[in-house]
């Protein structure tokens, strides 16, 4: 009764052709809503969107074209409605650590370190084709020192067919390497040029129970998934500058949750995160 819904759109976060030419296979979606105040004179009101990224660990090149659509959708409805504070929540399926979480709440520009850079890189090659491309022709090809101690220092055709064979694979890779590493540059700098600077509801949870704080993941939990993997990959992100947080609830201690959620007591495997928002006068 408190809200009217003025507008809304579904996202539908495999769209990623226009942000880097190739669209996922995810089935992922972005739901915004619009919601205007229906007790206040003035014309406030809220941006909220709630979504689930891509779940696999290594798919952080994959997360991040979904960001960028999703930050692209929340921009164009924060253009109709700029009086509108933005919450933007959901299973982002990223840590605290990762590149994700920096470019969402980080101030612009945005330093990432080596390893947040290298987790960005899309992973060309799964395990199982890793196997497949095991082929015995191809596999240790002749070194100078086996041909020398065989009596001769001069390559044999088959020699120097898998040495070309290799240097043609090794260009090709450092090719590769260096496209990717330009599309990863480029989505960086449009998440920082387009998204705007949110903030965590939970990002100093730590200092309302120094027992969940880690120097690994900051201030925030360090779960909100406790089930085989535990860890912290959901969020309440907001505008800092629109919006206060009052409250936020309290995460289960771990012992009510050992061995793993889902059990008798929470019907899922992630925790409920909650949060308390004031207008910002």
């Amino acid at each position: 009764e408190r809200f009217e819904v003025v507008d809304q759109l579904c996202v539908r976060m495999d769209a990623t052709e226009q942000v880097c030419g190739e669209k996922l296979e995810t089935d992922n979606v972005a739901l915004i809503v619009v919601l205007r105040f229906t007790e206040d004179d003035t014309d406030a009101g809220l941006v909220v969107s709630n979504t689930h990224l891509y779940w696999k660990p290594s798919a952080c090149f994959e997360r991040l074209q979904q960001q960028v659509l999703l930050q692209r959708a929340i921009s164009k409805m924060q253009a109709k409605y700029p009086q509108y504070a933005c919450i933007s929540c959901g299973d982002y399926n990223t840590t605290p650590d990762d590149a994700g979480y920096a470019l969402l709440t980080m101030p612009r520009p945005v330093t990432l370190n080596e390893w947040q850079l290298d987790n960005l890189l899309p992973q060309t090659q799964t395990d199982e084709e890793e196997d497949d491309s095991d082929d015995s022709d191809s596999a240790k090809p002749l070194s100078y020192s086996e041909m020398a101690a065989a009596g001769t220092c001069a390559e044999t055709d088959k020699s120097k067919s898998k040495r070309r064979k290799l240097e043609d694979e090794e260009r090709e890779i450092e090719q590769q390497l260096q496209r990717d590493t330009q599309r990863v540059e480029q989505l960086v700098t449009t998440m920082q040029e387009e998204g705007q600077v949110l903030k965590s509801c939970y990002g100093t949870y730590a200092d309302v129970d120094p027992s969940y704080r880690t120097e690994q993941w900051k201030g925030e939990p360090v779960y909100t998934n406790y089930s085989l993997w535990k860890g912290t990959l959901d969020y309440i992100f907001y505008s800092p500058s629109k919006l206060a947080v009052h409250e936020v609830l309290s995460l289960p201690k771990e012992d009510r949750l050992m061995p793993g959620i889902p059990n008798d007591k929470f019907s899922s495997d992630h925790v409920s995160l909650v949060a308390r928002f004031g207008f910002n006068r």
